[in-house]
């Protein structure tokens, strides 16, 4: 259902940027599970299953990418594990790649979410009376991936009734097709946009954007979450050797509240969903 849809896009953006600026400098452990363990929730209710377990299944291998190359590069830590051409392969800088690679999938699912709630009218509406152009451009950038892979899937089917079995001559079609097709599309845009008058000092638009009680109340909830979460917070070392330090109330609190913060969407979503199918059953 998406329901952070309906939410006031300045409300809805200040949360992706709490949650992602956490993702992004924190590297406790307690904290990357946390946050990866809500976002493929959220991402459970508000995407396709088994386009979500398929993607899920690349950034493994992205994780374990990370998880073992670290290792390899990094001979810091204090507990050997065993040693490849004299250099040494530590168990702490196992456990630094696996947080690092666990950091990175959770940072790509949370700007997918991200890239589910917002579209390009929101973006425009945040960010096209400060920058016009970098809000085109960044609501186009966000728009190409799917387009493209949706024209280039159509064109290959198109070409497989004319190329047959040649893959990669009909991947080379294709793919000339769907380039050739965009630059074309970019220049109509581009030609449609300026004669509308974007861009301009004193053009006015509209927005069917309000703020509400509900705004009001989700984002001051999410930034005491945020504050709660960055003040009291664990610091984990992890060279020369992996030290899990002891837990007091004020860290509990700081990851209390970011369990609050992290679960957010999910639990806005599968209220709603509850209420859906309540409702349903009633009729």
């Amino acid at each position: 259902m998406n329901v952070l849809k309906n939410f006031h896009p300045a409300c809805v953006f200040l949360y992706f940027f709490y949650i992602i600026f956490i993702s992004i400098f924190s590297f406790d452990p307690i904290i990357l599970c946390v946050g990866f363990l809500g976002v493929v929730l959220y991402c459970l209710l508000i995407t396709e299953k088994r386009a979500l377990i398929k993607s899920l299944s690349v950034y493994f291998i992205i994780f374990l990418a990370v998880a073992v190359t670290n290792p390899l590069f990094s001979h810091n830590g204090k507990t050997v594990l065993f040693f490849i051409n004299d250099n040494r392969v530590t168990l702490e800088a196992f456990i630094y790649g696996a947080v690092l690679g666990i950091a990175i999938v959770e940072v790509i699912l949370w700007f997918k979410a991200f890239n589910l709630v917002f579209d390009s009218e929101r973006i425009i509406f945040l960010f096209g009376k400060i920058s016009p152009k970098l809000a085109l451009v960044f609501s186009m950038t966000l728009r190409f991936i799917p387009s493209f892979i949706k024209s280039f899937k159509e064109i290959n089917k198109a070409q497989k009734l004319l190329s047959g079995n040649k893959r990669i001559k009909r991947y080379l079609l294709s793919f000339s097709a769907v380039i050739t097709s965009a630059m074309e599309n970019s220049i109509i845009t581009s030609d449609s946009m300026k004669s509308r008058g974007y861009g301009l000092k004193k053009r006015t638009c509209y927005s069917r954007f309000k703020i509400t009680l509900i705004d009001i109340v989700f984002v001051n909830f999410s930034t005491l979450m945020f504050i709660l979460s960055v003040v009291w917070r664990t610091g984990f070392e992890y060279y020369p050797s992996f030290i899990f330090p002891e837990l007091g109330v004020y860290n509990v609190l700081g990851y209390t509240a970011f369990f609050i913060l992290a679960f957010t969407p999910f639990i806005i979503e599968a209220k709603e969903g509850i209420r859906w199918k309540y409702s349903i059953s009633k009729i």
